[in-house]
Protein backbone atom coordinates (compact mmCIF):
# COMPACT_ATOMS: atom_id res chain seq x y z
CA UNK A 1 0.00 0.00 0.00
CA UNK A 2 1.24 3.22 -1.14
CA UNK A 3 1.38 6.11 1.63
CA UNK A 4 -1.23 9.21 1.27
CA UNK A 5 -2.46 12.54 2.76
CA UNK A 6 -5.17 13.28 3.69
CA UNK A 7 -6.86 17.10 4.14
CA UNK A 8 -9.35 17.33 6.87
CA UNK A 9 -10.37 20.41 7.01
CA UNK A 10 -7.54 22.54 10.31
CA UNK A 11 -6.18 19.00 10.64
CA UNK A 12 -4.23 17.40 7.83
CA UNK A 13 -3.21 13.04 8.07
CA UNK A 14 0.14 12.52 6.78
CA UNK A 15 2.26 8.88 7.53
CA UNK A 16 4.65 9.20 10.23
CA UNK A 17 8.48 10.33 9.29
CA UNK A 18 12.12 9.66 10.64
CA UNK A 19 11.25 13.56 11.83
CA UNK A 20 8.78 12.52 14.38
CA UNK A 21 10.62 10.80 16.59
CA UNK A 22 10.53 13.29 19.50
CA UNK A 23 7.21 13.60 19.22
CA UNK A 24 6.59 9.67 19.19
CA UNK A 25 8.74 9.61 22.18
CA UNK A 26 6.85 11.64 23.82
CA UNK A 27 3.61 10.16 23.04
CA UNK A 28 5.67 6.48 24.24
CA UNK A 29 6.61 8.23 27.76
CA UNK A 30 2.97 9.64 28.09
CA UNK A 31 1.30 7.06 30.79
CA UNK A 32 -2.28 7.91 29.92
CA UNK A 33 -1.82 7.04 26.47
CA UNK A 34 -2.91 3.18 26.67
CA UNK A 35 -0.75 1.38 23.38
CA UNK A 36 -3.21 -1.29 22.61
CA UNK A 37 -1.81 -3.72 21.87
CA UNK A 38 1.24 -3.36 23.75
CA UNK A 39 4.12 -3.79 21.55
CA UNK A 40 7.80 -4.22 21.95
CA UNK A 41 8.56 -1.19 19.86
CA UNK A 42 6.77 0.91 22.60
CA UNK A 43 9.88 1.34 23.86
CA UNK A 44 11.58 2.46 21.31
CA UNK A 45 10.60 5.65 19.23
CA UNK A 46 12.71 4.65 16.56
CA UNK A 47 11.90 1.05 16.31
CA UNK A 48 8.19 2.59 16.55
CA UNK A 49 7.99 4.46 13.33
CA UNK A 50 10.11 1.66 11.69
CA UNK A 51 6.78 -0.41 12.34
CA UNK A 52 4.96 2.20 11.28
CA UNK A 53 6.34 2.04 7.38
CA UNK A 54 6.32 -1.81 7.41
CA UNK A 55 2.49 -1.87 8.16
CA UNK A 56 1.84 0.83 5.31
CA UNK A 57 4.24 -1.39 3.43
CA UNK A 58 2.17 -4.90 3.81
CA UNK A 59 -0.60 -3.20 4.14
CA UNK A 60 -1.48 -4.21 7.71
CA UNK A 61 -2.35 -0.80 8.78
CA UNK A 62 -1.69 2.73 7.74
CA UNK A 63 -1.23 4.87 10.50
CA UNK A 64 -0.81 8.81 10.21
CA UNK A 65 0.39 11.58 12.28
CA UNK A 66 -2.61 14.17 12.37
CA UNK A 67 -1.33 17.51 12.54
CA UNK A 68 -2.13 21.13 12.34
CA UNK A 69 -2.97 21.86 8.91
CA UNK A 70 -1.32 25.89 9.03
CA UNK A 71 1.68 25.51 11.38
CA UNK A 72 2.64 21.84 10.61
CA UNK A 73 2.38 20.78 14.47
CA UNK A 74 1.67 17.30 14.86
CA UNK A 75 -1.09 16.63 17.78
CA UNK A 76 -1.75 13.13 17.26
CA UNK A 77 -2.18 9.71 15.78
CA UNK A 78 -4.88 7.90 13.87
CA UNK A 79 -4.47 4.04 12.20
CA UNK A 80 -5.80 1.36 10.72
CA UNK A 81 -4.87 -2.30 11.95
CA UNK A 82 -5.91 -5.81 11.94
CA UNK A 83 -6.85 -4.88 8.52
CA UNK A 84 -8.46 -7.94 6.88
CA UNK A 85 -9.44 -7.19 3.27
CA UNK A 86 -11.07 -10.72 1.96
CA UNK A 87 -13.58 -9.16 5.25
CA UNK A 88 -13.18 -5.99 4.39
CA UNK A 89 -12.81 -4.82 7.99
CA UNK A 90 -10.05 -3.41 10.03
CA UNK A 91 -10.02 -1.95 14.17
CA UNK A 92 -9.25 1.54 14.33
CA UNK A 93 -7.08 3.17 16.68
CA UNK A 94 -5.69 6.28 17.88
CA UNK A 95 -4.32 8.86 20.78
CA UNK A 96 -4.11 12.45 21.23
CA UNK A 97 -0.41 14.59 23.01
CA UNK A 98 -1.51 15.86 26.31
CA UNK A 99 -0.97 19.14 24.78
CA UNK A 100 -3.68 18.66 22.18
CA UNK A 101 -6.61 17.30 24.57
CA UNK A 102 -9.73 18.83 24.48
CA UNK A 103 -9.71 20.40 21.02
CA UNK A 104 -11.30 17.80 18.57
CA UNK A 105 -8.01 16.32 17.65
CA UNK A 106 -9.34 12.48 17.99
CA UNK A 107 -12.38 13.09 16.60
CA UNK A 108 -11.23 15.16 13.00
CA UNK A 109 -8.65 12.16 12.87
CA UNK A 110 -11.03 9.24 13.27
CA UNK A 111 -13.41 11.14 11.07
CA UNK A 112 -10.78 11.63 8.41
CA UNK A 113 -9.84 8.13 8.55
CA UNK A 114 -13.03 6.41 8.27
CA UNK A 115 -13.79 8.33 5.36
CA UNK A 116 -10.71 7.18 3.00
CA UNK A 117 -11.28 3.32 4.87
CA UNK A 118 -14.35 3.56 3.49
CA UNK A 119 -14.23 5.36 -0.12
CA UNK A 120 -10.20 4.70 -0.98
CA UNK A 121 -10.03 1.19 0.63
CA UNK A 122 -13.60 -0.29 0.01
CA UNK A 123 -13.81 -1.41 3.97
CA UNK A 124 -17.22 -2.23 4.74
CA UNK A 125 -17.05 -2.03 8.90
CA UNK A 126 -14.47 -0.70 11.02
CA UNK A 127 -14.07 -1.17 14.54
CA UNK A 128 -13.55 0.95 17.51
CA UNK A 129 -12.09 -0.34 20.68
CA UNK A 130 -11.62 1.34 24.39
CA UNK A 131 -12.15 0.58 28.09
CA UNK A 132 -14.84 1.53 29.65
CA UNK A 133 -13.56 3.46 31.90
CA UNK A 134 -11.79 5.47 29.20
CA UNK A 135 -14.71 7.99 28.85
CA UNK A 136 -13.02 10.40 26.05
CA UNK A 137 -12.61 7.76 23.80
CA UNK A 138 -16.10 7.02 24.69
CA UNK A 139 -17.16 10.44 23.35
CA UNK A 140 -14.79 10.28 19.93
CA UNK A 141 -16.68 6.94 19.01
CA UNK A 142 -19.74 8.45 19.27
CA UNK A 143 -18.71 11.47 17.72
CA UNK A 144 -17.58 10.14 14.87
CA UNK A 145 -20.82 7.82 14.21
CA UNK A 146 -19.55 4.28 16.23
CA UNK A 147 -22.59 2.54 17.46
CA UNK A 148 -22.07 1.22 20.53
CA UNK A 149 -22.37 -2.57 20.48
CA UNK A 150 -21.56 -3.59 23.65
CA UNK A 151 -19.42 -4.51 26.05
CA UNK A 152 -16.60 -6.85 25.97
CA UNK A 153 -15.73 -8.23 29.52
CA UNK A 154 -12.10 -8.74 30.76
CA UNK A 155 -11.24 -8.19 27.15
CA UNK A 156 -7.85 -6.43 28.05
CA UNK A 157 -4.61 -6.43 29.92
CA UNK A 158 -1.62 -4.02 29.99
CA UNK A 159 -3.71 -2.14 32.73
CA UNK A 160 -1.05 -3.52 35.35
CA UNK A 161 -1.95 -7.07 35.80
CA UNK A 162 -6.06 -6.53 35.93
CA UNK A 163 -8.03 -7.28 32.83
CA UNK A 164 -10.23 -4.70 31.53
CA UNK A 165 -13.79 -4.46 29.82
CA UNK A 166 -13.87 -3.13 26.73
CA UNK A 167 -16.49 -0.86 25.04
CA UNK A 168 -16.49 -2.06 21.19
CA UNK A 169 -17.91 0.41 18.62
CA UNK A 170 -18.61 -0.04 15.11
CA UNK A 171 -19.33 1.87 11.86
CA UNK A 172 -20.48 0.27 8.34
CA UNK A 173 -19.68 2.11 5.37
CA UNK A 174 -23.66 1.98 5.03
CA UNK A 175 -24.45 3.84 8.36
CA UNK A 176 -25.26 7.78 7.55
Amino acid sequence: MEPVEIAAGRFQLRPWNEHDVDVVAGALADGEIVHRPPEPEDEDPRAWLAERERRWATGEGPSFAVMDAVTGEVHGHVALWKVVPKWRSAEVGYWTLKSARGRGVARHGVGALTRWAFGALDLHRLELRHTVANTASCAVANASGYALEGVLRGCLTGFGEEFADVHLHARLATDV
